[in-house]
């Protein structure tokens, strides 16, 4: 069960450990969108090789060939299954793709996939807000951080996760019920409470 002193351990670069009392993950509201646009790129790509493929010699066609199985695993993946593509498989599909553009002389092509599959990496990524006795992390990019001195309550309540701060910023999130069960909601807000307050 998650509750009181839920640790979530962070590595930095000098090797030093850093312990939060609570981390909750919280949804991605433009994943649904990314999706989408994640699909679409690779049909783009498996329509780009498979005219290359039409259009080329021994050599290139069976270049061109591998770049149509890449895209069409995770392309069949996303029909048959009507889920997201999983991570890293897009990164994968991406890379790959964007070298193999880069062979046939499309520069652009492979760097907008690379810069693509760079972007799929952070959007794939799990956020996770974290609570310590310093204040709230929460993980924007760039990763903000708010005091407790700027939070005017932080509340759990039918599993929605609402982070009111006093520059008039609501924040607010429909917590998975996977993790929502298992959440001790009732020590979380006295936790919070006790730190608002003594901030205030």
């Amino acid at each position: 069960m998650q509750g009181f002193y839920t640790n979530y351990v962070i590595w930095s670069h000098k090797a030093t450990v850093k312990v939060y009392n609570f981390s909750i993950p919280i949804p991605y509201d433009r994943l649904k969108t990314y999706k989408v646009f994640t699909f679409i790129i690779i049909t783009l790509n498996f329509l780009g090789f498979g005219y290359v493929f039409l259009q080329t010699a021994a050599t290139a066609s069976v270049v061109s060939i591998l770049g149509l199985v890449i895209n069409a695993v995770p392309w069949l993946y996303y029909l048959l299954n009507k889920k997201h593509i999983k991570s890293p498989v897009v990164e994968i599909t991406l890379i790959a793709s964007a070298i193999i553009w880069m062979y046939f002389g499309n520069f652009w092509m492979g760097i907008l996939l690379f810069f693509f599959a760079l972007m799929s990496f952070f959007t794939n990524k799990k956020l996770v807000i974290l609570f310590d006795e310093t204040g709230i992390v929460y993980p924007s990019f760039p990763v903000k951080k708010y005091a407790w001195a700027d939070v005017g309550q932080a509340l759990w309540k039918d599993d929605i996760l609402t982070i009111d701060l006093k520059n008039n910023k609501l924040l607010q999130f429909t917590i998975e019920k996977e993790f929502a069960g298992g959440f001790d909601a009732i020590e979380f807000n006295k936790w919070c409470s006790a730190f608002t307050k003594n901030a205030a």
